[in-house]
């Protein structure tokens, strides 16, 4: 069995084949919260998709911002994670699907480098909610993960459940999963006092041990580098000015990293606390400056974060302070050969 995470050059010749195989069959089930349906295909035909010339080269073309902001609004939530929108301007890690001149589908695959050498690739697949059914989402899994070098590792993310029942019948199963916790603002009877002052160009190097220490063993998290560090930082809702540092004897032990979305939701989106000073409140008072900022300074009245599903501590500090979970994200990797 290849080792976990790993495609090689028959599963990938296997993924197609399933994905060709649903194209042709008219009446296509598909997985809608939980319960199985069967629906008639529209008059697509998902056999003929293939990547789009450079015509949409990269993901901050006008056209894909457009489709992804209307699958947010539909769904509800983000239809891609922002690593995958920020760090991909190369049209060979991104495929785009159009019909009608319009985009309905797009498949992004991002390279995470390691500080051991190693490195995996995460994939992640936005499409049209008319077209989830099991031909289309077959298709695009199948041309996202060419997208990546073969024999090399991959995960592929998924919020939706009929990308999860694609997923199944790629031989992919669950790995992670990311909760996602709401809360509305501001606090009632929670209050922060935790001193803490905004992120400057020469905190670069400590932020990044931070986050380099805090998420040891989650390697998406962990590679987070200065590149990408400034390009996430000129994100639309991701500047400094919500980036909050908290320091004990002029060392840097922790941060709460604020975004707002169109929609008007406040996120933590990033929110790290060193090693050596975990267990001391440190966590539960960067919380309750990130959402405090983002109540009393930007006027939101709705925060979101994601945690791990299995961190234990902190689910019980965000349910302790009034959270509670409304969507998964989830991490499917490799483990069999399909069949």
């Amino acid at each position: 069995m290849p080792a976990r995470g790993h495609l090689d050059g028959e599963q990938r010749s296997e993924v197609k084949r399933r994905a060709c195989d649903a194209a042709t069959t008219e009446d296509q089930s598909y997985l809608a919260h939980g319960r199985e349906h069967t629906h008639r295909c529209p008059a697509t035909d998902s056999s003929r998709w293939a990547p789009l010339p450079s015509t949409v080269s990269s993901m901050h073309d006008s056209r894909i911002d457009r489709f992804l902001s209307a699958i947010a609004e539909a769904d509800g939530f983000e239809a891609m994670s922002d690593a995958k929108t920020v760090q991909l301007d190369d049209p060979e890690h991104l495929v785009v699907i159009e019909e009608l001149h319009e985009v309905v589908g797009v498949g992004v695959a991002a390279c995470h480098l390691h500080d051991d050498g190693s490195h995996h690739w995460a994939v992640e697949t936005a499409l049209s909610p008319g077209l989830r059914f099991a031909a289309f989402e077959d298709r695009l899994l199948g041309l996202a993960i060419d997208l990546t070098p073969h024999g090399d590792a991959i995960s592929v993310w998924s919020r939706r459940h009929s990308l999860d029942a694609a997923l199944g019948r790629a031989g992919f199963g669950i790995g992670r999963e990311l909760a996602h916790y709401v809360v509305g603002l501001p606090f009632s009877g929670h209050v922060g006092d935790l001193p803490v002052r905004t992120f400057e160009r020469r905190d670069a190097n400590a932020i990044l041990a931070v986050n380099r220490d805090a998420f040891a063993g989650h390697r998406e998290a962990a590679s987070l580098d200065e590149p990408e560090l400034w390009r996430l930082l000129e994100q639309e809702g991701l500047g400094s000015e919500g980036f909050l540092i908290a320091e004990r004897d002029g060392e840097i032990v922790g941060f709460c990293w604020t975004r707002t979305h169109r929609n008007r939701d406040g996120e933590i989106y990033r929110i790290a606390v060193s090693p050596g000073s975990q267990k001391r409140g440190l966590g539960r008072s960067l919380v309750l400056a990130g959402f405090g900022y983002l109540s009393e300074c930007r006027d939101v009245h709705r925060g979101t974060l994601w945690v791990d599903s299995d961190n234990e501590r902190a689910v019980a500090l965000y349910e302790g302070l009034g959270m509670t979970q409304d969507l998964v994200n989830r991490e499917f990797v490799q483990l069999t050969a399909p069949g």
